[in-house]
C-alpha cells in the first residue's frame, strides 16, 4: 500500500501518524496492520528497523474502547530500555487521543511507584516480564478480563534470557480468546515450539531473505596484529564517521575501548551490564539525544533500541552467537538509509568471519594501514602465498576465489580438504577462462567484420 489512508484507520489516527511524519507504511506494516485490525493472532519475523513497533501500536490503539477504563492490551519487552522505547512511541498519540492512558511497568522505579494511580485502569500496559508478572499476575492489581491483545516483542530475546516462565504466569490469567501478536528478528525452531502455547497463527510473515536490511554494507577490516584499542582510534580517524556504535562481546572489552576513546579526546559514551539503574537511564537519554558521536556498548544495545542516524557499526570482535552480529549490523541502515557494518579481524580470528561468509554475508575487505583504510583484494586468503608482484586482472575472479577458499576452510584437518579447496578454486578459474575465451572470440569476430567493412 502506498498510504496509511488505504487502511481501515480513523481520520484521527491518520492525522496522528501524519504529525509524526508517517505517511507511507513500511512493508511489514503493510502486511501486518490489516490482519491485526481484524483481531487476528500472528507471528511476524522482520528485520530490525522495519517499523514493527508501529505495526502493532497502530492497530492496538485503533481497536481500544477509550470510553471503557479497563486494561485492554499488554505489551511485553525483554529489557527496560526496549519497554521504555515502546512507551515513548505511544506518547505522541495522546495528543490526538486525549483519553488514552498508558502505563510503563519496569524496574526503573520501585514497585510502589508502579502501583500509584492504578485506581483508574490504563488501556495499555508496557513492561518487562518480571515486573508485569508481579503487577498483573502475582498481586493482581488490575482486572485482566478486558484484555484483548497481548504482544510479545523481541520474542527470541525473551527466550534467550529465560523469561518465558514469567510470560506463562501472566498468560494463564488472561481470557481464553485473545489476540496474540509475536514479533521477532529470528524464528528458530526452539522459539516456534515455545510459542505453541500462546498462538496458533494463521499468518506467518517471514520477512526479507536478508538478516539485516539490504541498505547495510558489510566490511571486514584486517587490523594485522595491532591492539584493538589502537586500531579503533586509527580506524575512526581514517573513517571520519558521523555517528558510530562500537560493540565488544565482553565487559572488559567495552571498558577498555571506552577508556581509549576518552583518552584520545573523542566524544563517547558507554553502555553495558555493570552500569547501575541511574547510569543506564542517563546513558540512554544521552544516546537518544545524539549527545555523543561514539557509543561504546555490549550486546545489550544490539536489540531493538532505535537510535537515529547511526551511520557505522563497528564490531571489535564477533559474538559467539552469529545471530547477534545481525542484530548489531541492524543498528544502522534503518528505514532504507545506507549504513556500514565494520568487523575487525586478524589472521588469528578467522573462524567467525568465515562462518558469516558461509551464511551469505556479502563482506568486502579492507586493511588498516596506519591511519588509512585500504581496499584489500585478497581478503581472507593467506597473503604470504603471493608475492608483492602478484596482480589480479579480474577483481570479480579474485573475490570469488577468496570466497571459495573461505567456504572450504576447516578448523580441523580432514581427509581430502586440500583437494576440495583446489576443486573449488579451479571451478572459479575455469568459469573465468571460459569468459575470456568467449571475449576473445567476440573481439576476433568484430575485428573480422571491421576488416570486411573497410574492403567494401
Amino acid at each position: 500500500m502506498g498510504s496509511f489512508k488505504e487502511f481501515a484507520l480513523s481520520e484521527t489516527m491518520i492525522n496522528a501518524l501524519k504529525k509524526q511524519g508517517y505517511v507511507s507504511p513500511s512493508p511489514v506494516q503493510t502486511r501486518v496492520i490489516p490482519k491485526a485490525l481484524r483481531g487476528t493472532s500472528l507471528v511476524c519475523q522482520s528485520a530490525t528497523g522495519s517499523g514493527k513497533t508501529h505495526a502493532f501500536l497502530i492497530p492496538i490503539i485503533s481497536r481500544l474502547d477509550l470510553n471503557l477504563h479497563r486494561l485492554q492490551a499488554i505489551i511485553i519487552a525483554p529489557s527496560r530500555e526496549l519497554a521504555r522505547q515502546i512507551y515513548d512511541f505511544t506518547l505522541p498519540f495522546r495528543d490526538f487521543f486525549p483519553s488514552l492512558k498508558v502505563r510503563l511497568f519496569t524496574s526503573e522505579v520501585g514497585k510502589e511507584q508502579n502501583q500509584e494511580g492504578l485506581s483508574i485502569s490504563p488501556h495499555i500496559v508496557i513492561g518487562t516480564p518480571g515486573r508485569l508478572s508481579a503487577m498483573l499476575s502475582e498481586d493482581y492489581e488490575l482486572d485482566l478480563h478486558g484484555v484483548k491483545t497481548l504482544v510479545l516483542d523481541e520474542a527470541d530475546m525473551l527466550m534467550e534470557l529465560g523469561y518465558f516462565d514469567e510470560v506463562d504466569s501472566l498468560f494463564d490469567k488472561l481470557p481464553e480468546k485473545i489476540q496474540t501478536m509475536v514479533f521477532s528478528a529470528t524464528l528458530e525452531e526452539g522459539l516456534k515450539a515455545k510459542l505453541a502455547k500462546y498462538i496458533s497463527a494463521s499468518f506467518l510473515y517471514e520477512g526479507e531473505e536478508d538478516k539485516t536490511a539490504s541498505s547495510v554494507s558489510h566490511h571486514l577490516v584486517d587490523i594485522k596484529h595491532a591492539g584493538i584499542e589502537d586500531a579503533l582510534i586509527r580506524f575512526l580517524k581514517a573513517r571520519g564517521t558521523y555517528l558510530a556504535m562500537i560493540f565488544s562481546s565482553t565487559k572488559e572489552g567495552v571498558k577498555k575501548a571506552y577508556e581509549a576513546l576518552k583518552a584520545a579526546g573523542l566524544n563517547s559514551v558507554v553502555f553495558y551490564g555493570d552500569l547501575d539503574e541511574r547510569e543506564r537511564r542517563k546513558a540512554i537519554r544521552a544516546i537518544k539525544s545524539n549527545a555523543y558521536q561514539f557509543i561504546v556498548c555490549s550486546d545489550l544495545l544490539s536489540r531493538g533500541i532505535d537510535i537515529a542516524d547511526v551511520t557505522d557499526v563497528i564490531s571489535l570482535d564477533l559474538p559467539s552467537d552469529n545471530a547477534y552480529y545481525y542484530h548489531r549490523a541492524g543498528r544502522t541502515g534503518r528505514f532504507d538509509r545506507h549504513g556500514d557494518s565494520w568487523v575487525f579481524y586478524n589472521r588469528d580470528s578467522l573462524k567467525k568471519p568465515t562462518e558469516l561468509l558461509g551464511e551469505g554475508v556479502p563482506f568486502d575487505y579492507y586493511e588498516l594501514k596506519g591511519e588509512t583504510l585500504v581496499k584489500d583484494e585478497l581478503g581472507l586468503i593467506n597473503k604470504r602465498r603471493f608475492t608483492n608482484k602478484k596482480k589480479w586482472d579480474n577483481e570479480d575472479e579474485a573475490r570469488e576465489i577468496k570466497i571459495a577458499k573461505a567456504r572450504t576452510r576447516s578448523d580441523k584437518v580432514k581427509p581430502g580438504y586440500k583437494r576440495k579447496t583446489e576443486r573449488a578454486i579451479e571451478r572459479v578459474k575455469g568459469k573465468y577462462r571460459r569468459k575470456a575465451i568467449k571475449e576473445n572470440i567476440r573481439k576476433a569476430k568484430n575485428e573480422a567484420y571491421a576488416k570486411k567493412a573497410k574492403k567494401k
